[in-house]
């Protein structure tokens, strides 16, 4: 019933990341696609000419959040430590509610391998990482947190956290929610730098 109120192009995306997510990149194809969709394989291919073209829809998927967050959390005028709260609060309560789509940031090496998905890749991982980079740099600025790290580091750590959190979930089958294991970590990790 519900396959009637989304669109074809939506399923095909949805259905895709879930295979990725179930049995990695190599086994995205359109039969399998077709199946878990119950689209016909021609109609797939009036959407997308190929999995590479689904592939750079599912990376452009993964990133829109960032610019979103990021927008909603500047224009609140909060200090840049409770941007920071923010931003991890807001990461774990996306990707908690989409378990599937966690599983693309486990697969940045393969992807950058990939020539349609090499150039999205790097310019959402690297503005992401600009985006973070520039709260830790207001809140050292602030001080509100310590300068023993960089604000490039301390945004490396950041998002090591969020790395292994995604691998802990998915190795362990952890039954913790995505976005209670992100919160624990970081705030034990965020008041060692704290001032």
């Amino acid at each position: 019933m519900t396959e009637d109120f989304i669109s074809a192009r939506d399923r095909i995306v949805s259905a895709s990341i879930d295979i990725i997510s179930d049995a990695g990149l190599a086994s995205l194809t359109i039969p399998i696609i077709s199946m878990r969709t119950n689209i016909n394989e021609m109609m797939i291919y009036k959407y997308y000419s190929d999995t590479d073209e689904i592939l750079e829809e599912i990376v452009a998927t993964y990133f829109r959040f960032d610019k979103s967050v990021f927008k909603s959390l500047e224009t609140q005028n909060e200090s840049y430590l409770d941007m920071l709260y923010g931003y991890a609060k807001s990461y774990g309560t996306y990707y908690d509610s989409y378990y599937s789509l966690s599983s693309i940031m486990l697969q940045y090496e393969e992807l950058l391998h990939n020539t349609h998905t090499r150039e999205t890749i790097q310019k959402g991982y690297l503005e992401r990482r600009e985006g973070l980079i520039r709260f830790f740099d207001g809140a050292q600025k602030n001080k509100e947190i310590t300068s023993e790290f960089t604000p490039e580091q301390l945004t490396d750590m950041m998002l090591g956290i969020f790395i292994v959190c995604s691998l802990n979930r998915r190795v362990m089958t952890r039954k913790k929610s995505y976005k209670d294991e992100i919160a624990i970590v970081f705030d034990k990790w965020i008041n060692t730098i704290k001032i």
